[in-house]
């Protein structure tokens, strides 16, 4: 745990906690308290704390989006070091952003169309899925007796896009996956393979995307944390870091 200046190094604030400044200087005498937060990828940030244009890039961004309140657990996007999420709202809200990059993508490498055919959350409790297949605007009547969760996500994904279609750009494709860190995801890395120039190109692709596999490492680094009793986090904090979401798409892809 680190409670000095706002870390420059985003390995030392892939979580962090939004405390008072009498909070964090209860955790040095409070008996316990200093251990239960000891995680050398976590930083505690006072309150309050002014920041202004000359702040580090992360910290405008966390004021920016409303997020420095007292007892916010906050978890660093997989995707740009300088973004966070609640942590309650973190595994949806990756999931749609690596669906959206994969669309992104999609469109470098010359695409028409983007489908997606079917959604699935994994959890603890089991495996739900949803056929999305000739919807285009979504089924909100389908979801009733899924999973919370699975409707949330499902509400706020594009499940069509279409482009107007063209020849593969694929230095603009690697250069998303580099900026985002997605060069890890074989789905992704296959894609551009096959969009190459050269004869033959694929016409049309059949993707299982898992969504929340970069989000992992963040997410477990919250898990582990032990926030002291007296600091109030949301209950829907404790329910998501205990249980893990696994967001699964089945996409189609034409070019």
């Amino acid at each position: 745990m680190s409670t000095g200046s706002f870390p420059s190094d985003p390995g030392s604030r892939k979580a962090i906690l939004v405390l008072q400044r009498h909070e964090v200087e209860r955790c040095q005498y409070e008996p316990g308290a200093e251990r239960t937060l000891v995680d050398d990828e976590t930083y505690v940030l006072p309150l309050p704390l002014p920041v202004g244009e000359d702040s580090p890039q992360a910290l405008r961004n966390l004021s920016e989006a409303g997020l420095l309140r007292p007892g916010a657990m906050l978890v660093q996007s997989p995707f740009n070091v300088d973004t966070y999420e609640e942590a309650y709202l973190a595994p949806q809200r990756f999931a749609l952003a690596k669906h959206m990059y994969f669309s992104v993508l999609c469109r470098h490498l010359g695409a028409t169309e983007v489908s997606v055919e079917q959604i699935t959350l994994s959890t603890s409790k089991g495996e739900q899925s949803l056929d999305m297949k000739g919807s285009r605007l979504g089924a909100e009547g389908s979801v009733k007796g899924k999973a919370e969760d699975l409707a949330k996500v499902l509400s706020q994904m594009d499940l069509h896009d279409e482009f107007t279609g063209g020849p593969p750009d694929v230095t603009a494709a690697e250069r998303l996956l580099r900026r985002t860190g997605l060069m890890g995801d074989p789905n992704m890395r296959s894609l551009i393979e096959m969009r190459r120039d050269g004869a033959n190109q694929i016409k049309s692709r059949r993707v299982k995307v898992n969504l929340s596999s970069e989000a992992q490492s963040t997410l477990s680094v919250v898990g582990r944390l032990e926030v002291p009793k007296f600091v109030k986090i949301s209950a829907d904090y404790k329910r998501v870091v205990q249980e893990r979401h696994d967001y699964q798409l089945t996409v189609l892809v034409k070019f």
